[in-house]
């Protein structure tokens, strides 16, 4: 019985959160993307000179298959909430998970939407402030960046260690709180993993200064919408346990 109701709350509260996430994202970041979608091609150029040459060739020609995507319009918008809903189904298992073996398990306040939405802060600075806003900043396309494979690795640690580290600061004994502050801070003490150069694939002055500027507008909306979703993700969850997730000790 529990698991169903935690598994039917986290759908209810995923999808609702999820969508207006979606929303939020299809009417103020993705016009983003869009723009900055424009200067992608510039690095481009040398390979579409050869002959036949195909986007995102190399300096010699091969006829490979271009990787699949959803063509622009209702079927790009669609997959992208479509997605946003998967994440927020996720993320809300998660998060149920958590707050109901908290009211099970920890002499700490039980979870209400009110704290629900502390809940929901708590994620948003393990998932999105600390590997991002003090990291690996969000990045319009056609931005240099660091090998994938480090950033993902790093963003991982980066993510881990910062939940740890707030579950230490909360749950721990006093002499242990100072080791909670120590490991969140450790993978800024590392460092997150950069380019050799920063900047913009597209040499173009006016295209450095288009998305210069558009990167601006990304990483305020993304912060914006993550806050959107996460507290109201948090704070859906609170009520979702308090009212529908019971675990018997």
């Amino acid at each position: 019985m529990a698991f169903r109701n935690i598994l039917l709350s986290a759908i209810v509260v995923g999808i609702f959160s999820g969508l207006l996430y979606g929303l939020f994202q299809h009417f103020q970041i993705s016009p983003i993307i869009y723009a900055a979608e424009v200067y992608e091609v510039a690095d481009e150029e040398p390979a579409a000179a050869a002959p036949h040459g195909h986007e995102g060739g190399v300096g010699h020609h091969e006829h490979n298959e271009e990787a699949w995507g959803p063509e622009d319009g209702a079927e790009r918008i669609g997959y992208t909430i479509g997605a946003d809903i998967a994440i927020g189904i996720a993320f809300s298992i998660f998060l149920i998970s958590l707050m109901a073996l908290h009211n099970l398990k920890s002499n700490k306040p039980q979870v209400t939407p009110v704290s629900g939405a502390a809940w929901g802060i708590a994620c948003m600075l393990v998932f999105f402030v600390a590997p991002a806003m003090f990291g690996l900043h969000p990045e319009v396309p056609g931005t240099e960046a660091a090998i994938l494979e480090n950033r993902q690795a790093w963003w991982l640690l980066c993510a881990t260690l910062t939940a740890v580290g707030i579950a230490v600061l909360y749950y721990a004994p006093i002499k242990f709180k100072l080791g909670g502050i120590l490991l969140a801070a450790a993978p800024h003490i590392i460092g997150a993993p950069m380019p050799k150069e920063h900047g913009f694939a597209n040499p173009d002055p006016a295209a450095i200064e288009a998305l210069s500027q558009l990167t601006t507008q990304f990483y305020t909306f993304t912060a914006v919408g993550m806050a959107i979703f996460f507290i109201l993700l948090g704070a859906l969850s609170g009520f979702a346990v308090q009212r529908f997730v019971k675990l018997d000790a």
